[in-house]
């Protein structure tokens, strides 16, 4: 995790609860899960709108929900995950994370590498005990279009959503954020909504984040949305919570020897005669954990004395 992080969430509503914006600086957030799978250009650009789009989504409870969006596309990236947490956090994980070009300074146009056709899923965990899916066919491979195409065919909640990575000359990340306005049940706002895609389309965030000056806030995210310049805008947006965002992975060691436990007795023997050794990598923060022959024996008995029901 990057402790210096200073990326934030905002929940908002409009007008007194018309409609709702959730907004995110990402920047940090971004560059670290590119550190972490050595991910520059159009592979670091497709992790950090797929982790701000997660995070936009894990938005409908305060603390407890959780989100886990899969973009499973037919490009040389491969399948895209973001697990976000409503309290802020996120870990993002890209299958191939191919040193493909993308260019500096404007929005990177992502469909060839992750793929036109494909899925997106989206599951939910709202903290009652029973998880909420859904999917619907990726609509150009550029992720954010995608996951707004997902709520309005699967949620069926009419929604604006936009996420910006600009890139400098070395394909690292240089700047990044997200927006996502959506209409509440009964408000008749789908004008309002259509009139921030259009000027999310436009380039109203991706303007802000390539503006010269300090970096925006999340809330002046919220306001490019709406119409506002970054500092005002002619809507009462009223802001209801601000946390900080950054990138948190759960795994730990004890997970890890977990993992190595259920692949069985025999197999366990087998890496203790034949390496002396294991290691485990977490696919989402890359952390590596390594077990030598004895770490490994003690698991294996440990395993023997609570042997895991198969059913």
């Amino acid at each position: 995790m990057d402790e210096g992080c200073k990326d934030t969430i905002v929940r908002c509503v409009i007008d007194g609860g018309a409609a709702r914006v959730v907004a995110v600086t990402a920047t940090d957030l971004a560059r670290e899960a590119a550190r972490r799978h050595r991910a520059t250009g159009a592979a670091a650009a497709a992790m950090a709108r797929t982790g701000i789009a997660g995070l936009l989504l894990a938005t409908l409870t305060k603390d407890e929900e959780r989100v886990t969006l899969q973009i499973l596309g037919g490009g040389p990236l491969g399948a895209l995950t973001a697990d976000a947490s409503a309290s802020g956090t996120v870990r993002m994980l890209i299958k191939h994370p191919l040193p493909l070009a993308a260019p500096a300074g404007t929005r990177p146009s992502l469909g060839a590498a992750v793929g036109r056709s494909g899925i997106v899923s989206v599951i939910r965990d709202v903290g009652l005990g029973e998880n909420f899916s859904g999917q619907t066919a990726i609509r150009d491979g550029e992720i954010d279009s995608d996951v707004e195409g997902y709520l309005t065919d699967s949620e069926q909640i009419d929604s604006a959503l936009r996420c910006e990575v600009l890139l400098d000359d070395a394909g690292a990340v240089r700047a990044a954020a997200g927006v996502l306005v959506q209409a509440l049940p009964g408000s008749g706002e789908g004008e309002r909504i259509a009139a921030a895609r259009a000027r999310l389309q436009a380039g109203a965030l991706l303007g802000l984040l390539a503006g010269a000056g300090a970096p925006p806030d999340a809330t002046a995210v919220a306001r490019a949305a709406l119409g506002g310049d970054g500092a005002a805008a002619d809507v009462a947006l009223t802001v209801l919570d601000e946390r900080p965002v950054r990138f948190f992975c759960p795994c730990s060691r004890e997970r890890a020897a977990a993992a190595l436990a259920l692949i069985g007795d025999g197999e366990l023997a087998t890496l203790i005669r034949e390496d002396g050794m294991a290691d485990v990598v977490c696919d989402f923060c890359r952390a590596r954990y390594d077990f030598t022959d004895a770490a490994l024996e003690e698991i294996r008995r440990a395993a023997r004395a609570s042997p895991v029901d198969p059913s």
